[in-house]
């Protein structure tokens, strides 16, 4: 089978039946794509478009019940700005993974797209990933602190996720519905609407003094990084313990769209890589091959290595818990060693 973006199994809920275990949830959209609404700024982008896989004419590739996101993604932030990854890292100038020796985030080059591998018409890029803090889009309402040192939350939030988003096939068996909505289980759902008014999270919260924060402006301020226009899709990606693994460098559409990442993190008051996706800066988009809004797999347009100092590892430490990167101008990977409870993905 076809791998996905963190090579893991998935299981797809929404207006369509679960797709099996193992399959590729590749995620298209009609609606118009615009980066200069999106959480860089002002960044020129053309508009991209493609076909649903979610079948019907909805722009909602979940149906007519999806809520749409307000232009400007910081609208329910209070204008919160991203970290500088700079003035805040704590990384050495080096780290070794699996016998490689990597530069430190701040460190890596962008990798310079050679010009037969560039999407037509499209300017250099002037803006990747970004980071952001749960205190800086929650202030004052304790859940950084709660997030950071509390399993017991972290686990929590993950099980209010299937409480609250997760939609039961009726075709199938109550033992296999159970199974899709494990903790073990890489679940997709729809974020954008709650059968439950998000009431679990809202639960989770008071009960562990997260201060006036309720579960619908939590999963729709996380949502909202994602711009103007998004799948609804959200993914929480099981970790399988520390692992060591090959880099597989791809995009999950090459659209202009950007993706929000949450990271779960092994274990409480820790920081470290293996956290986020590993993710390559791109100076400019990359062509593609296939139908608008596929899978652009690096190693189908290239057969060479990617230089090691252009392979950027995001760090997870406490106040940086949140990476929101554009798919059409980085390519990314499962890390090569793998350290997390588990990864969050908003499109």
């Amino acid at each position: 089978g076809s791998r996905s973006s963190e090579k893991m199994s998935l299981t797809c809920l929404g207006a369509r039946p679960a797709l099996r275990l193992g399959h590729r949830c590749r995620l298209r959209s009609k609606t118009t794509v615009r980066c200069a609404s999106s959480p860089f700024g002002d960044a020129k982008n053309a508009a991209s478009t493609s076909p649903s896989p979610f079948g019907g004419a909805a722009a909602s590739p979940f149906g007519s019940g999806a809520k749409s996101v307000a232009a400007d993604p910081f609208a329910s932030a209070a204008g919160v700005s991203p970290k500088k990854h700079s003035e805040i890292s704590s990384e050495k100038a080096t780290k070794k993974s699996a016998g490689t020796v990597y530069r430190a985030w701040d460190d890596v080059d962008v990798f310079e797209v050679p010009p037969e591998l560039r999407r037509p018409g499209k300017d250099a890029v002037k803006e990747h990933v970004k980071f952001y803090g749960l205190e800086d889009l929650f202030p004052g309402t304790g859940l950084e602190a709660a997030f950071n040192s509390s399993a017991e939350f972290r686990t929590g939030i993950r099980k209010a996720m299937r409480d609250d988003l997760f939609i039961e096939d009726k075709n199938m068996s109550d033992k296999a519905n159970a199974a899709i909505r494990s903790l073990s289980s890489s679940l997709m759902v729809n974020w954008k609407a709650s059968k439950t008014g998000y009431a679990a999270f809202t639960e989770l919260f008071e009960q562990h003094g997260v201060a006036g924060l309720d579960g619908e402006t939590f999963i729709h301020t996380l949502g909202a990084l994602c711009g103007e226009d998004s799948h609804g899709s959200l993914i929480d990606i099981t970790g399988t313990g520390r692992r060591k693994e090959r880099h597989s460098w791809h995009q999950d559409s090459g659209l202009e769209r950007f993706t929000v990442m949450l990271g779960f993190p092994p274990e409480s008051d820790w920081s470290g890589v293996g956290v986020f996706s590993h993710s390559c800066k791109l100076s400019h988009p990359l062509r593609q091959d296939g139908d608008e809004g596929t899978i652009i797999q690096w190693e189908d347009l290239s057969t060479a290595d990617l230089p090691v100092e252009t392979i950027g590892r995001p760090e997870y430490r406490k106040g940086h818990e949140v990476m929101v990167y554009c798919d059409a101008t980085h390519i990314h990977s499962a890390p090569d060693e793998t350290n997390r409870e588990s990864v969050w993905r908003f499109m």
